[in-house]
């Protein structure tokens, strides 16, 4: 039980997924469990790295971030891997990375103030990364769901 996730886990994660900043008590009351319960799973959840943090969601354009890009990126080589996540993590803008199979070895997203933003980022920033051979962009022109896996019982 201790390195297993059981239904009260799976519930527990569900509603913190829909507001992580709700607190233990609130939690507890939806669960159908007590405070001291959610404290305990939480916890235990964390140390075995299920629950990696928090995170605030944001909406870009409403803080003048008007463009969502999604970046297909084809190494020169496998190897170069390491070296290409390592120097997109340096640019702010890019906030998520995938390593991917398929058509691209990297699937990057990234935000940007705007078109003009985005050319200076991506000549500037991306483009001279050592061990990127090409660069496929898609521009997002709305992102219409985010969310979670729903784990709990429907």
């Amino acid at each position: 039980m201790r390195d297993k996730l059981d239904a009260v886990d799976h519930t527990i994660l569900t509603i913190l997924s829909e507001d992580a900043q709700m607190n233990y008590t609130d939690v507890a009351k939806r669960a159908g469990v007590s405070p001291g319960t959610v404290h305990m799973r939480t916890r235990k959840m964390k140390n075995m790295g299920v629950i990696k943090g928090a995170t605030l969601s944001l909406d870009y354009s409403k803080l003048g971030w008007k463009m969502t890009v999604f970046l297909g990126i084809f190494l020169k080589q496998a190897s170069l891997y390491k070296d290409v996540i390592d120097a997109l993590s340096e640019v702010e803008e890019v906030v998520k990375i995938h390593h991917s199979t398929g058509k691209y070895d990297i699937f990057v997203k990234i935000h940007a103030k705007d078109s003009l933003h985005y050319r200076r980022l991506y000549q500037e920033s991306i483009l001279v990364i050592e061990g990127i051979r090409d660069i496929e962009s898609f521009i997002s022109l709305e992102e219409s769901m985010n969310r979670h896996i729903h784990f709990g019982e429907k």
